[in-house]
């Protein structure tokens, strides 16, 4: 396969973390290891450009050509990376989450331990990495960092988090796939929509970057679908997992709603209740108890005093009426001592003439 730009990014828009994947890119890079400045230029602008989650596929995809390199005894990708890896890591290592620093970082050990590159590269890696770790957020209770160990920001639910983890994969991934079908289109247009056919050598070679750029294209075209499946399946366990809280949520709904109208009704009954004992008389005559119990709690005094009534018979004795003795006797003017004393023997004759009577 020729070499070209465009094919070496095509390359490079395959790159995954899995072995096979880097293993067999690199050895394609090495094969055209007279193109190495340009390969490196293109790696890190791709570098550059690529979202955090393939920037550690990229790296591991460097350190596989360098240390082959190395082994090899080929100087070439050496030379080429020198002046070029530790800006371009430094780059990455400030757009990556913990996590992936700290794969870096094992990588750059593996480089010092083995001495792949120079003293002073080396160095200049680990002091821009260190002076990236002193930018980093100030670190909370803990010393942890905010938003470290967490996905996506402070104490975002498991199940949002893995949601928006396949929405981030499925962003970048349609970015790939963007790119790489861009590719595919132009080369495809250029060899079958030519006014002329340009010399067969020149034309299969032609064909063979449309066919290197499709079969990129649709690398890129089944991860997007499969990450755009794992997006849907997440959906639709939320979905499903929110459905089946809410059908247990409106059980419970309906409960609490049966429960305040009995309450409803059990209050209405205790206040009639209350309302009928208040109102219900204890005898047949409401207004005799009404007035009993208005006397009752009424004080006692002089002037309702209760008043005996005479009796319908009296002694002929007592219906007399209490006038003056002077006046029955028709003894008016006279001395009073002398009134008394004639009342008195009249007193007696009547006496007397009631006992004669009796004897008779």
């Amino acid at each position: 396969m020729s070499y070209s730009e465009d094919v070496v990014i095509s390359k490079l828009s395959s790159v995954n973390e899995t072995q096979e994947a880097i293993v067999n890119i690199a050895q394609w890079v090495l094969f055209h290891r007279r193109y190495a400045d340009q390969t490196v230029k293109t790696w890190a602008k791709a570098l550059h450009d690529a979202p955090a989650h393939r920037k550690l596929g990229l790296i591991y995809l460097a350190n596989e050509v360098v240390q082959q390199s190395r082994a090899r005894k080929r100087e070439e990708f050496l030379k080429a990376f020198s002046p070029a890896i530790a800006e371009a890591l430094e780059n990455a290592y400030r757009q990556c989450n913990a996590d992936l620093q700290e794969r870096i970082r094992r990588v750059v050990d593996v480089w010092r331990q083995r001495t792949v590159f120079s003293e002073d590269v080396l160095k200049d890696i680990e002091s821009r990495l260190d002076d990236s770790d002193k930018k980093k957020p100030k670190q909370i209770g803990g010393g942890r960092r905010i938003g470290q160990g967490m996905s996506f920001g402070l104490g975002l639910p498991l199940d949002l988090a893995k949601l928006a983890t396949a929405h981030s994969d499925v962003t970048s991934k349609a970015n790939t796939l963007g790119e790489a079908v861009s590719s595919a289109n132009k080369y495809y247009s250029a060899v079958t929509e030519a006014d002329a056919l340009p010399a067969p050598m020149e034309y299969a070679s032609q064909i063979e970057k449309v066919l290197v750029s499709v079969n990129s294209a649709l690398k890129a075209s089944d991860e997007m679908l499969k990450t755009r499946q794992e997006l849907i399946r997440q959906l639709e366990s939320l979905l499903s997992v929110n459905k089946a809280a809410l059908e247990s949520e409106t059980r419970q709904h309906d409960v609490l709603e049966e429960k305040k109208q009995k309450t409803l009704d059990l209050q209405k009954d205790v206040s009639d209740m209350i309302l009928g004992n208040a109102s219900e008389p204890s005898n047949d005559d409401p207004n005799k108890n009404s007035a009993d119990s208005e006397n009752s709690n009424k004080p006692v005094n002089e002037e309702d005093e209760i008043v005996v009534p005479d009796p319908v018979y009296q002694p002929l004795s007592s219906t007399r009426p209490s006038e003056d003795p002077a006046q029955l006797s028709g003894l008016e003017g006279l001395d009073p001592a002398l009134v008394n004393f004639l009342s008195s023997l009249g007193e007696k004759d009547s006496t007397t003439t009631s006992s004669v009577q009796k004897l008779e």
